[in-house]
């Protein structure tokens, strides 16, 4: 697996007119109704999965994954699960916020799953993206997208406690506070275009940002 590759995952929730250009060696999967999202962008689905209690489309591939209703795993988990055991190790995810607010916590513990598993995903809404990190560093390169002067981004302990954090060029800066889960320390800091990094020494955290249009 070439460590640029993506696995691409298409929900069922709120879209985004974010450009996406997929490469040949991206995996596309589309959970349950993340199919009719796929099907309206004219783009390919590698793989079918969900109980399919959600999606409009009469025309679903021979090859679906068909699973109960009645299951542990959300749609959005099997999707990432399939793509863990394909060798990816970074996600992008559309559809996955917005819409049921029980759903959209539910795709931020899949964050927080995904960085416990030695890999990283990130949550698309149509106006912002969501990242989450754990004992690990969140990097901007300059033409990130978002990554322009006065761009709110926000930094969240979801861990009880997140030791030593450290955030590099950023308007706010710091070196190694502290930040817990009962106190918005990080809200509102704001991007300055240049090349800038979180990092969290010990516990999990999550970076919200808004993206430019």
């Amino acid at each position: 697996m070439e460590s640029h590759a993506i696995c691409y995952i298409f929900g069922a929730g709120e879209r985004s007119d974010n450009p996406i250009i997929l490469q040949a060696e991206d995996l596309v999967i589309a959970a349950d109704g993340g199919f009719d999202y796929l099907k309206d962008l004219g783009l390919r689905a590698d793989y079918v999965l969900g109980d399919m209690d959600s999606v409009l489309s009469g025309e679903l591939p021979s090859d679906v994954i068909r699973y109960p209703r009645e299951k542990d795993d959300t749609d959005l988990m099997l999707a990432v699960k399939l793509g863990l055991q394909k060798g990816y190790r970074t996600f992008h995810i559309y559809g996955g916020l917005g819409g049921r607010l029980d759903h959209t916590l539910a795709n931020l513990q899949i964050l927080t799953y995904l960085s416990r598993h030695d890999a990283i995903g990130t949550l698309y809404s149509d106006q912002y993206a969501i990242s989450v990190i754990t004992d690990d560093t969140l990097s901007f390169s300059k033409d990130h997208p978002g990554n322009t002067a006065g761009t709110i981004c926000s930094i969240f302990s979801l861990s009880d406690i997140s030791v030593n954090v450290t955030i590099h060029g950023f308007k706010y800066e710091t070196n190694s506070v502290t930040l817990t889960n009962s106190f918005p320390l990080g809200v509102s800091n704001e991007f300055t275009g240049q090349k800038c990094s979180i990092h969290v020494q010990k516990g999990t955290i999550a970076v919200l940002w808004y993206l430019s249009h």
